[in-house]
């Protein structure tokens, strides 16, 4: 079959326009995080209650406020690096910061609050928050190399869901 120059520059004009389209820009997001915060426990209330407290106890974190009436259990404490890494993600900030950028100050905040469903029955939910202070440098000058603190603001963190995994499993664990 024969094209005639009037079908050719038509085939060649809609090929070049739909060859210049801007191609589709795909973004891809990252899915939430699903984190076990509760967990329906087949133990008695004060069961659940003495082995939530040796928790604390064995992993060195103090109790802030503790009511056994209401099932309430809290601390606050700062986070080692180590820990920080397993449990939170704090971000940084702005990307086109030109200098030095530090986290520090790590601070962990959780509790966790026992509901008795039934003699052999009990919820337990921890609630876990975190934070970090960024601390911003830059350079002291155009030829040095050593730096000054620009700003210091304190963020939130998120939860990685470690630090609940690693709760609920204990209380559950023991007998």
């Amino acid at each position: 079959m024969k094209y005639s120059s009037l079908q050719s520059v038509v085939f060649l004009f809609f090929f070049m326009v739909l060859s210049c389209a801007p191609a589709k820009r795909v973004v891809v997001q990252q899915a939430p995080r699903v984190i076990e915060k509760e967990r329906i426990i087949s133990k008695s209330f004060d069961a659940v209650w003495q082995t939530s407290i040796e928790w604390f106890a064995t992993h060195n974190t103090p109790i802030k406020n503790l009511d056994k009436s209401s099932g309430l259990i809290s601390t606050e404490y700062s986070v080692s690096i180590g820990e920080a890494q397993r449990y939170m993600q704090c971000g940084a900030g702005s990307s086109t910061f030109s200098g030095k950028v530090e986290m520090s100050n790590y601070t962990g905040n959780f509790n966790v609050l026992i509901k008795k469903l039934g003699d052999n029955s009990t919820k337990i939910s921890v609630n876990v928050f975190f934070g970090c202070t960024i601390n911003k440098y830059r350079y002291k000058s155009l030829i040095s190399t050593e730096y000054i603190l620009e700003s210091s603001t304190r963020t939130n963190c998120v939860s990685t869901g470690t630090l609940e995994k690693e709760i609920l499993d204990y209380i559950e664990a023991m007998n």
